[in-house]
């Protein structure tokens, strides 16, 4: 039988060497009481640990816009985040900033996520999907 637990163990020390931070915040602005100004609220941190960003093709397909109803095929640049079994759960627009990285170029970048983390019969670690948001002012 599978040890579950080791296998958890080797994907997290293999497969998770970059350091993410996952916010959730509702977008609204809240009255800064010292100016009476509306600023954005400060993002909530759920998570603030390691994480595998991979890089994978999304395909998406649409009817295109003439009178012939053809389809359009568009293939565009998705990426899953893996985490350990104990991280929370991750919501649906929750932003993923990539805080240290292997590949100097991730750093900075922000992700939105796209759907809820996908669940196992057999966990080992949790995948979440996303989509680049942008990359952090100044990050190089």
């Amino acid at each position: 039988m599978l040890d579950q637990s080791a296998i958890a163990r080797f994907a997290e020390r293999h497969l998770m060497s970059d350091r993410v931070q996952i916010r959730r915040g509702n977008g609204e602005d809240m009255l800064d009481p010292e100016t009476g100004d509306l600023v954005p609220a400060r993002p909530l941190i759920v998570y603030d640990d390691k994480g595998g960003l991979y890089a994978h093709q999304e395909r998406i397909r649409g009817t295109g816009s003439g009178q012939d109803g053809a389809w359009v095929e568009e293939v565009r640049a998705g990426y899953r985040l893996l985490l350990p079994l104990d991280a929370p759960e991750v919501c649906e627009d929750d932003t993923v900033l990539v805080m240290e990285a292997r590949d100097s170029q991730a750093v900075g970048r922000t992700y939105r996520v796209t759907a809820q983390g996908e669940v196992s019969s057999f966990p080992v670690l949790r995948t979440v999907w996303l989509e680049e948001h942008n990359r952090r002012p100044g990050a190089q």
